[in-house]
């Protein structure tokens, strides 16, 4: 189980390219240095989204571009993409950071982890017991990056304290251990999860076959510490 911290510094002096996860250092993206394409919208540096993205996603160009078909549709994709709207960045960089890296200082909006179900489950159980909504936790479509921060972003916007899991995007999976899937919550859930964690489930009998199962987990991923 990994935790990155993100946030919208208004400066940052880390090189972009960095991995965050296998050099367990910082990264960031920005209007001139974003990676991806369709990440840049989804991150709140380019908008609207381009249209070469809304064919792509769709049903493409014929003869020229082939196309993911994720979304039936170029008129429905780019409705999407109206609909979700993501907020511009509020800073020149989004930096992703182990937790480990963050300085005393830095504040960070959203915290991820990235995990196997059994991990997930008891994060996912625990947002009920911080909120007492049985809703607290939002799985909508999009791109990897758009459960990372877009999604998380327009929830923690709209006032509404939501875990988001993702990492569903066959797109993105490339990029994933074999069953990870991620879940980012806004710091202020995370930091209710620190806070109460002792007296909930977590101290409980029924938890104690799941942590057993996380062993296991480990074991079969050559991930024992």
């Amino acid at each position: 189980m990994h935790r990155s911290l993100i946030h919208f510094p208004r400066q940052n002096k880390t090189r972009n390219g960095e991995s965050t996860r296998k050099r367990r250092t910082a990264c960031y993206f920005s209007r001139d240095r974003f990676g991806c394409l369709g990440g840049a919208f989804f991150l709140g540096f380019n908008k609207p989204q381009l249209e070469t993205i809304v064919r792509y996603v769709s049903t493409g160009i014929p003869d020229v571009l082939e196309g993911e078909h994720y979304i039936e549709s170029p008129e429905a994709c780019r409705k999407y993409y109206e609909d979700l709207d993501p907020d511009p960045a509020p800073g020149r960089f989004c930096v992703f950071k182990p937790m480990s890296k963050l300085a005393p200082s830095e504040v960070p909006q959203f915290v991820t982890f990235f995990a196997r179900p059994e991990v997930i489950s008891g994060l996912h159980q625990l947002t009920m017991f911080v909120t007492n909504d049985p809703e607290a936790v939002k799985s909508p479509w999009g791109a990897g990056c758009t459960n990372l921060v877009s999604w998380p972003r327009r929830y923690l916007a709209e006032g509404k304290l939501k875990a988001c899991l993702g990492g569903w995007d066959p797109s993105c999976r490339k990029f994933m251990k074999i069953d990870e899937i991620t879940f980012t919550l806004p710091l202020e859930m995370y930091e209710r999860m620190l806070d109460r964690w002792p007296d909930s489930f977590l101290e409980a009998e029924a938890w104690k076959s799941v942590k057993r199962r996380v062993g296991k987990s480990r074991h079969a991923w050559g991930e024992d510490e």
